[in-house]
């Protein structure tokens, strides 16, 4: 137990909290838009810092100002999200950004209090703390509909030899990796064993290198590998209508909106692409319940004798029973519909609210979404030589969805988004980069339409070949290289998520039986 060791709350040093709020900066400046990635490999040192010189009880504390920290700077967004479009007033929305804020920060909270429970117990907690960090980003990811919002795996996204192994692992791999490096560089600054210090620090250097060897290694041979078979090439074209999101659902700016489209598809279609994408809910009305306007979109598709892919709302009605929900179409060149994808992980509080019977006095925080129903199952779009996944808004954060579709046949996602309500903050470049790890998980492209921005095309490589700017209307256009194959990931899920569950579990269970044996002795 270190000597400068403090036990309570109250009695820990106000250096401590210091660093526990400058260590919450820290890792949100691993991501986007700051995006320095290589700070990640030592982001959490001052979290073992904390967790070498202070009681469990005082670990949590630390820890969950830490994650206070960090998710302030790093969703701070949603207070304009729910402030502008929900709106609620200023103080309320702050309010509602610090309760999520605050529910987030108990993971690294108990990340911190965990590893200092394994060492006062004489247990390697340096040696637990991966498999601990990840099953915590396994279970924010899991419970209460899941937040797996830049899980610190994601901070890689840009560098492409390392996020590779996302492929064996998934992003809990990365999460593993970086997490290590941290105790390997934590070894290597503040010996444990004070009698053999030259000796740690030789095994960590030696560990590290040896750790950056093997990730960078693999990931440089798997960008090196040619492909197994030739794949078929894909023409693509987006079209970004920058519509404001204040003006999206009124009426009278329906017309102008989809001459818009037209008027951006007909200049992209010069380029001869196999399929059209439009953003998420691009009609700003009910397609095929509004016959007027639905006729306009059947008149271009036969116009240009190119298939389209767009997003609209859609309802179901039984009875007096009306469900709404979040909708892709798909129609071919001749206008023909060909199939239709649901959006199945809805926005909590923003499509719906959760636990109604419980929540029942809980409104819609952004009301203009409406009270969305889930879809009931994945749907692969079959435009050949492509085999479509679609996944709407966030649901590009939910690795499992990504997996489920490659596993029932596509080879292209295609994530249809509206990142208009987040402004110009730094939200709509984390979506982005958390839909990188996709590609590579599964190695399929992807397309990334979005309404105001940021769209992009993705190779299976974790590549971003093109990106249109925020708030300006854009086309894009690009030739994808559709799926390779299932990789281990697409076969086996989280494997390494709940193998790393299981080793914690089975730790800290045996902590607990060794102090049980000790108090009898």
């Amino acid at each position: 137990m270190a000597a400068t060791e403090t036990h309570s709350f109250f009695h820990t040093s106000a250096k401590h909290y210091f660093i526990a709020i400058c260590s919450g900066l820290l890792l949100t400046v691993c991501f986007p838009r700051t995006g320095l990635a290589f700070a990640a490999w030592g982001a959490l040192i001052p979290f073992l810092y904390l967790a070498a010189h202070n009681h469990p009880r005082a670990c949590f504390t630390l820890g969950w100002l830490a994650g206070l920290s960090h998710g302030l700077s790093l969703l701070y967004w949603i207070t304009y999200v729910v402030n502008r479009y929900g709106n609620l007033p200023l103080p309320v929305s702050l309010a509602v950004c610090f309760l999520l804020v605050a529910y987030l920060a108990i993971f690294p909270g108990l990340f911190c209090a965990g590893l200092s429970w394994l060492r006062h117990r004489g247990l390697p907690w340096l040696m637990a703390a991966p498999f601990f960090w990840v099953t915590l980003e396994l279970g924010k990811s899991r419970l209460l509909t899941g937040f797996p919002w830049e899980n610190l795996g994601y901070s890689q996204y840009s560098w492409l030899p390392v996020i590779q192994i996302a492929d064996i692992t998934g992003v809990f791999g990365l999460s593993f990796v970086l997490v290590l490096s941290n105790v390997l560089l934590f070894a290597l600054i503040f010996p444990i064993n004070s009698q053999k210090k030259a000796l740690t620090r030789i095994y960590s250097s030696l560990l590290l290198i040896g750790l950056i060897f093997i990730v960078v290694g693999y990931g440089s041979w798997r960008l090196a590998k040619p492909k197994a078979h030739k794949a078929s090439s894909f023409r693509v074209a987006l079209v970004q209508g920058n519509i404001a999101q204040d003006t999206k659902w009124d009426p009278a700016f329906q017309k102008t909106t989809l001459e818009k489209y037209e008027r951006l598809t007909k200049e992209v279609v010069k380029h001869q692409p196999q399929l059209v994408i439009w953003p998420e809910t691009a009609t700003p009305f009910f397609f095929l319940a509004d016959q007027k306007n639905t006729e306009t979109i059947f008149r271009l598709v036969r116009e240009i004798k190119t298939p389209l892919l767009f997003g609209s709302p859609a309802y179901r009605r039984k009875g007096d029973l009306l469900k709404l929900y979040n909708r892709a179409y798909l129609l071919d060149g001749s206008g023909m519909l060909i199939g239709y994808y649901d959006k199945i992980h809805l926005v909590p509080f923003g499509e719906y609210v959760p636990w109604k019977g419980l929540l029942f006095f809980v409104d819609k925080l952004v009301q203009a979404t409406g009270d969305f129903a889930s879809g009931k199952k994945t749907v692969v779009l079959d435009l050949l030589p492509a085999k479509i996944g679609v996944l709407i808004c966030y649901e590009s954060i939910f690795p499992e969805l990504s997996r489920n579709l490659v596993n029932g046949g596509a080879n292209f996602l295609v994530n249809l988004t509206n990142d208009a309500w987040f402004g110009r903050s730094s939200a709509p470049y984390q979506h982005l980069s958390m839909a990188v790890l996709r590609s590579v998980e599964n190695r399929v492209p992807m397309a990334r339409c979005a309404n105001t921005g940021i769209s992009a095309f993705i190779d299976s490589r974790g590549r971003i070949l093109q990106v249109s700017s925020l708030f300006e209307d854009a086309t894009m256009f690009g030739k994808v290289q559709l799926g390779e194959g299932k990789t281990i990931y697409t076969r086996y899920g989280d494997w390494f998520g709940w193998s790393c569950l299981v080793l914690t579990v089975l730790g800290f269970g045996f902590s607990m039986i060794g102090r049980g044996k000790k108090k009898k002795a």
